[in-house]
């Protein structure tokens, strides 16, 4: 994936598998899911600084399926100013499909500038 403006790019190659992987945090795919349904509210970056975007999913169902993931790549979390080198690893990869969602516009995150202390 390539944004319309070149800025940002994701790329993923995966395929079904067998879950857990060895290397990841959560015990169990059941583990795994229920941490991120529970995450169904977030926010995104918008042109303006200090304003956030809100959007929520809101799934009739909830199912998810392991990935192997071959190759991984993002801009956003390759960028070393952001994240310097050895601050952030790569976890797991789940997929959902056909499942009956709806996304919801949120109230934006605004953040005020803190004054800085002399």
């Amino acid at each position: 994936m390539l944004s319309d403006d070149g800025q940002a790019s994701v790329v993923v190659n995966a395929r079904p598998a067998e879950w857990p992987p060895n290397t990841s945090v959560f015990e169990s795919l059941q583990n795994a899911s229920d941490f991120f349904a529970g995450g169904s509210l977030g926010y995104s970056a918008t042109s303006q600084a200090g304003r956030f975007d809100g959007l929520e999913l809101r799934c009739q169902s909830w199912h998810v399926t392991p990935l192997s993931v071959e190759r991984i790549e993002s801009s956003f979390f390759d960028d070393p100013m952001r994240f310097p080198a050895g601050s952030i690893e790569f976890d797991c990869a789940l997929v959902m499909r056909g499942i009956d969602h709806e996304w919801h516009a949120r109230e934006d995150l605004c953040c005020a500038k803190t004054a800085t202390v002399p």
